[in-house]
C-alpha cells in the first residue's frame, strides 16, 4: 500500500492536491460555497496522499461552540489570509517528503483556521 501511495503522490497527488485546494480556497472565499470548501480542505490530505480518513474519539463532551458572528468576523479580518496560508505552508511541507507529517497535520487544520470550526 505504501508504495501505490508514494506513487500516487509523486505522479498525480501533488499537483491534484494544489489544484483541489485552490478550489477549495475559492469556495471558502465565495462564502456562498463555504460548506463545500471546508469538505474539500477536510479531504486534501486524501487527495493529496489517498491517506484514509482519520476518525475522531468521541469523549461524550463537547465543545463550546463559537459564535455565528464572531465566526464572520473572523473570517472577513483574519481567516481568509490565514487559512491561505495555512494550505501554502502545508503544502510546501508535503512537498519536502521529510517534512510531509507535519504538512499533513497543518492541512487537517485549514477548516479551523478559516472558520473556527469546531471538530
Amino acid at each position: 500500500m505504501f508504495l501505490v501511495r508514494a506513487l500516487w503522490f509523486l505522479l498525480v497527488g501533488w499537483w491534484l492536491g494544489l489544484l483541489w485546494g485552490g478550489v477549495a480556497y475559492l469556495c471558502c472565499a465565495s462564502y456562498v460555497l463555504l460548506p463545500v470548501g471546508t469538505v474539500m480542505f477536510n479531504r486534501l490530505p486524501q487527495v493529496l496522499t489517498l491517506k484514509p480518513a482519520e476518525r475522531v474519539a468521541q469523549t461524550g463532551r463537547r465543545l463550546p461552540e463559537v459564535s455565528f458572528v464572531v465566526r464572520v468576523l473572523w473570517f472577513f479580518l483574519v481567516g481568509w489570509w490565514l487559512g491561505l496560508l495555512c494550505f501554502k505552508v502545508g503544502y510546501v511541507l508535503c512537498l519536502t517528503i521529510v517534512l510531509m507529517p507535519v504538512g499533513l497535520w497543518l492541512l487537517h487544520r485549514v477548516p479551523e483556521a478559516m472558520t473556527l470550526r469546531q471538530a
